[in-house]
Order: C-alpha cells, then structure tokens, then sequence
C-alpha cells in the first residue's frame, strides 16, 4: 500500500471509533448515565493519541471529535442547569488514565465552569493552561491547546464581558493567551527535531501546515475589547517578541513576525514600531527579514494614504528615521546580505517615504544616495547580475509615479542610471518619459531639458560602438514620439529663455541620427514658428510704445533656428522637409518678412525639383505649394511672381495629363487671386484718399493657364472639361 493509502486507512478506523464511541456516549445522555457518557468519550478521545496519522488527517480526525465534545459540553451545561456541582465534575474527570482524554475532558468541564461563574474565570483559565502542560507530545499538544482556545473564546475577562470584575481583567486574559501561545509555539517548534533528517522537507511542510494554531493565540489577543496601546506596548508585544527571539527558529520567526504585523492595528504597530524593528535585526539570519520589513511599511503605508491626513510627517514618531536606522542595522551586521536583498530593502523604503512622507524630498535622495555608494563598493559580478539591475530598475521607478520631473532633481537618481545596461537604461527612460509626459508639467528652464536628456541618454541615441537596429519597430517609434511630445512641454514667458531650451533640444536630437530627427525635429520646427510669430509680436509692442522690453533675440534670428532645423532634415527626409519649408513660409509671411519667405520657398522648390520625382508625389506636393501661396499677403511682385511661374512650370510637366490639366487649372488662382486672399490696406486717416486693396493680378496668365487646361482636356479626358468649368464658375 502506497503512503497516502495507509493514511486513509488509519483515518478511516479512527474515524469509525469515534462514531461508535460518540454514538453510545449520546446514548448514555440520553439515560443520564455521566460515569458510562464519560467512559465512551475517553474511549472516543483515545483516538486523538495516535502517531499515525500525518497533520493533515490528524487535524481531520480533530475536527469529528471536536463536533462531538459539543455536544458533550452541552450535556454538562444541563446537569449544571440542573443543580450539579462544577467542582465535582471537574474532579472527576481528573480521574481518567490517559493524559490525552483526561485534558480534552477537563477543557470542556471548564467551558461550562467558567459560564457558571461559581468560581472566578482567571483562576479556571489559569489552571487550565498549566493542565494542558501534561501533554508535550508535538502535534498532539498543538491540538489540545488549540482546543483550549476554542472553548475560552466567549469566555474570557474582558471590557464589557459577563465574565469582567470578580472574574478578572483583561490582563488576566492577556497572561493566559500569551501563556498558551509560548506553549504552542515551543510545541509548534519542536516538531522540527522529531524523525530522521532526510524527512526534514516533509516536516517542513507539515509545520507549515499547522502554523495557523499558534497564530490563532495571537489573532484572539488582538479581538479583546479592553486591549489598547499601552496594555499592547508594555506588555503583549514584548512577551510576543521575547518568545520570537528565543525560538531560535527560522520558520517560526518568519511566520509569527509576520503575524504580529497582520493581527493587530496600525495605530498599535506605530506606537511600538522601534521595539519592533529592533526584534527584526535579531532575527536569525536565515529569516528573511525584507520580507517583514516590506510587510510592516507597506501596511503603514497604506494606513496614511487612507487616513488622507498627509501621511505621518505630523506624527511624533518618525517612522522612516526608524526604518532606515534598521536597515543600516541589517546591511552592517549580515554580511551574506546580497546586493539585490539590499538594493530591495531600499526600495521598499523609497516607496515608504513616498506615500508617507511626500514633503521630504530629502528621504528620497537619502535611499537612492545610499544605495549608490553601496554598489560602488560591491564587486563588478554583484553589480552587473540580472537581478541586480532588475533591482535597480524597480528602484528607478518607485518615484517616477509621485515626483515626475522632480526626479531629476535628485542627484543620485541619474548616477543610478548609469550602472545599468544599456537596453535597462533605455527601458527605465521610457518609464521616465511616459511618466513626464504624461504629467503634464511644463519644463521651465533649460537646466531642467539638459537633466532630463542626459537621464533619457538611450532614447536619444545609440550605444557608443553600436548602432540601434530597432529603429523601424513599433517600439522605436512610440519612444520617439514620446521624446518628440517633450517639445510641447517646454514653457516660458521669456522668449528669449525659450529659443534657448529649444537650441538644447536640438543640439540633442540632431546628434540622434536620421531615424530619430523624422520624430524628433518636426515638434521641434513647429514649436519655433509659434516661438517667432510671439518675438515678432514683442517687437511690434515694442515699436508702438506698448512695451519697454525688446527680445534680445530678433525674428530673423529664431526663423535662422527653423531653417537649419528643415535643412538638417531635407538630407534624410525631403518630403518631411518641402512641407515644413512650406509651413515656414507661411509664417513669415504672417510676420513680414518677405525676403525670409521667399527664401524658404526657394528651398522648398529646390528640394521638390532634385528630390521628389514620384510621379504620384509631385502633384500633392504642387497643391500643397499652391495653397500656402494663395495664404500669403506681402510677397513683391517680383519675388510672387517668380515662385509662381515656377510652379506654373512644373505642372505643366508633371508625367501625367491628367495631373497638369488639374494642376494648371489649380495654378490659375495664383495668377488672379481672390481680393480676401490678399493684404487689406488700412481704413484712410480724415483727410486721405482710400487706396483699393493691390494685390497681383495677371489676367493674360489665367487665360493661358485655362487655354492649356482645356487643350490637355480636349486630348485626353473630356471629362476634364466639366473640372476646368468648376474652377471657373468657382473663380
């Protein structure tokens, strides 16, 4: 038979015992027969001695048991209804042979004692716990205090309890529950040395899975009504942490530390934290102590956030002065402590200072200042493992969600990034970048571009030696436009100060390569079009008398900016450049600057004749040129003319007929624009002629233009006709 074949065929013939015992124990209630009731129900617990069973089904076989001491237990409240004497029958059950029955009998004649309340309760419950000492069996002890737990749980002295007063305090319910969590965790912890040690594992596991009797002692410590601060602070914890220390146990202390941090109330946790953190750095050093430390901060963590009342910097008690004392403690005394252990207690209590103490920056810089100077210390194969620079990366990041820009305040953090790989790096800038962009706080200087830049190093461009082959990925592409949205945050009332951020943004992205500038200039140019219509308004308030504060950088000088930005780009990305000449033009001539806008329509034909020769192109390209055009009101005649008749030109060679039908029709309007197209002259001072609105007009040129559309048409498509009398009626 396999193991778990026999363990079923020891609980299946203890578990009949027990029906049969239990039967004629109710049967002999029933005929109010008490010596032959207690006989079967010795009978019926002897099956609780059995080493055979394993805990699981040991704890099975407890369970039936315990349904039927219910029972029993309310046949003893009905003699005591009755007029029996407690006292008797507390003796007699004394005189049971086994220690095991004898124990389990005298716990349930002392439920039903207490609630007579004859005789104080302290004084039944104390007698019990030190009865209960009689069995030192392991596992069958745990059971049997287990037990007493369960009877005296509605029984004990307590702050509004029936049983308060004579019957004691809730000190005295205090002393018995913490004397029966010793005794259960000394039993708890003995199980470890029973058997051979090749079953170490197994009774590992079968501690593992008893833990929750010892932990039970705690959780109905922390449900007593009178139990406040000062009872917990000067007497349950120490007693609790005294007997932790003293186990000696790993598993033991983890577990319990992390029940005392489960079990009882923040407010208490905080009261006593310094006696707290001090147990964990006597643990053993196999315990793993982050784990509790995490556990604790965390929870306090949480208790501030709820509590909504700015975390603890208000309180008394400076928590993170503790906690950090404590860490310190651990990282000098452990000296098998890893990196990555350490690295993770900081992060923990990075995170911790965040959310409780949100206006000390200074904590914050202290962890990731520390945590600096302990990989400095530690070897090259500590700090380049991969768990370390996961580490790191979490560490990183814990006060991206909270500080956002703030981070690069911090000195530490970007010296951090630098111990990290670079595809690490990289992966943490983009956490910093989302994080900044969607923060949506403007970046006001150019110090605060130049910290952000240097932390974003990888997104910006390749790895010395190395060239990025990513560059075509959905990955690349959303990091760039990520970088390409910071433009849109740099913010200043001074537009001087402005070109000056926007002068770093570019001496950095143009050292990025081609496949970053086609993200990366374009926010950039348009930014510095709105950047030059503000210093050309400046400069007019300035000319009027409105202001007494000229730029000390010109319009000509910011347009300067945007044609090195397009020209820079034209190389890679011609058609991306052509339309940012076009947009370019269009702003100067809203300021105008004539001259300037001639010139960027020159570029803007110059890259259309060398660089775009997609006949599926060139039309949109030519529609786009017509309509700035028709946008703009201060070119001269000559310059106007010039770009038009160019224009006129390459439409009419474009490769097919029906482009130039269409696109020298379009190119009709330039030649006799619309009044509303052009400039407006000034309403005439008192005194003065009105001037017509001027603007150039050629009509032998639009009628050539027409004549050309309708001979194409006639030759290739007459339903070009029908088009070229649309533009005409529209005209």
């Amino acid at each position: 038979m396999s193991t778990d074949e026999e363990q079923l065929r020891y609980l299946e013939d203890a578990t009949k015992i027990v029906r049969e015992q239990a039967f004629y124990m109710k049967r002999a209630m029933d005929g109010d027969s008490l010596k032959l009731a207690l006989d079967h129900a010795t009978e019926m617990l002897r099956e609780l001695r059995t080493n055979l069973l394993t805990p699981k089904n040991y704890y099975e076989l407890f369970m039936k048991v315990l349904d039927e001491l219910r029972e029993l237990e309310e046949y003893f409240a009905s003699l005591q209804r009755n007029g029996k004497s407690m006292v008797d029958l507390y003796e007699q059950v004394q005189c049971c042979g086994n220690v095991v029955p004898r124990l389990y009998l005298l716990c349930c004649v002392g439920s039903v004692y207490i609630q007579s309340r004859t005789e104080p309760a302290k004084d039944i419950l104390k007698d019990l716990v030190e009865m209960t000492k009689g069995v030192q069996h392991p596992m069958r002890g745990l059971f049997l205090r287990n037990y007493l737990t369960l009877i005296s749980k509605n029984k004990l002295p307590d702050t509004g309890s029936p049983y308060e007063g004579e019957g004691g305090t809730v000190v005295d319910s205090c002393e018995f529950l913490l004397q029966n969590f010793v005794e259960t965790n000394r039993l708890w912890v003995r199980l470890q040395t029973q058997g051979s040690n090749k079953d170490k594992k197994k009774r590992e596991k079968e501690r593992q899975d008893l833990r929750v009797l010892v932990g039970a002692n705690l959780v109905r410590i922390s449900q007593l009504e009178g139990l406040d601060i000062t009872l917990y602070k000067d007497t349950v914890l120490p007693r609790i942490l005294e007997e932790i220390v003293a186990c000696k146990d790993t598993i033991a202390q983890g577990y319990l530390m992390d029940c005392v941090i489960q079990v009882f109330p923040d407010e208490f946790h905080l009261a006593a934290l310094e006696m707290f953190l001090k147990t964990c750095t006597e643990l053993k050093e196999k315990v793993n102590v982050r784990t509790i430390m995490e556990t604790m901060m965390n929870r306090l963590a949480n208790h501030a956030a709820n509590n909504g009342n700015g975390g603890f910097a208000n309180l008394e008690v400076n928590a993170f002065k503790m906690f950090n004392d404590c860490v310190t403690t651990l990282i000098e005394e452990r000296a098998n402590m890893t990196l990555p252990d350490i690295l993770k207690l900081q992060t923990v209590l990075t995170n911790f200072a965040l959310k409780c103490y949100p206006t000390r920056f200074d904590y914050v810089t202290h962890t990731l200042g520390t945590c600096c100077a302990l990989i400095e210390k530690m070897d090259n194969d500590q700090t380049s493992s991969v768990e370390t620079t996961e580490q790191i990366e979490l560490l990183l990041s814990a006060p991206l969600s909270t500080l956002a820009l703030r981070v690069l305040e911090i000195a530490p953090y970007s010296k951090l990034m630098t111990y990290l790989p670079w595809s690490n790096w990289r992966q943490v800038a983009c956490n910093m970048m989302r994080s900044v962009v969607s923060a949506h706080k403007p970046l006001m200087d150019s110090e605060q571009v130049e910290q952000l830049f240097n932390a974003v190093t990888p997104l910006l461009r390749d790895k010395e030696g190395g060239s990025d082959d990513t560059s075509s990925s959905a990955e690349f592409k959303e990091e760039q436009r990520m970088v390409a949205r910071v433009v849109h945050l740099l913010k200043n009332d001074d537009t001087d100060a402005l070109l000056v951020m926007y002068v770093s943004c570019r001496t950095y992205f143009t050292t990025g390569g081609a496949q970053r500038m086609q993200y990366t200039l374009v926010p950039l140019v348009f930014a510095a079009l709105a950047l030059a219509r503000r210093v050309f308004a400046r400069e007019a308030a300035v000319a009027a008398g409105e202001s007494d504060s000229p730029p000390r950088v010109s319009t000509r000088k910011v347009f300067q900016f945007v044609l090195e930005i397009i020209t820079a780009l034209a190389t890679s990305f011609p058609d991306l450049a052509y339309n940012l000449f076009l947009q370019a033009v269009q702003a100067a001539d809203e300021c105008d600057f004539n001259q300037i806008a001639y010139q960027f329509a020159t570029e803007a034909l110059l890259i259309y004749e060398s660089e775009i020769v997609d006949s599926k192109l060139q039309p949109r390209a030519l529609t786009t040129a017509i309509g700035t055009l028709l946008s703009c009101k201060n070119f001269t005649t000559e310059d106007y003319e010039t770009i038009i008749t160019k224009i006129a030109q390459h439409s009419y060679k474009l490769l097919k007929k029906a482009d130039q039908c269409r696109m020298v029709i379009l190119c009709s309007h330039l030649f006799w624009p619309k009044p509303h197209d052009v400039a407006v002259p000034p309403e005439p001072e008192e005194g003065e002629e009105a001037v017509a609105p001027s603007y150039y007009s050629h009509p032998e040129r639009v009628l050539e233009c027409m004549q050309k559309s309708l001979k194409i048409a006639s030759a290739t498509d007459p339903n070009l006709i029908v088009e070229i009398l649309d533009r005409y009626v529209s005209s």
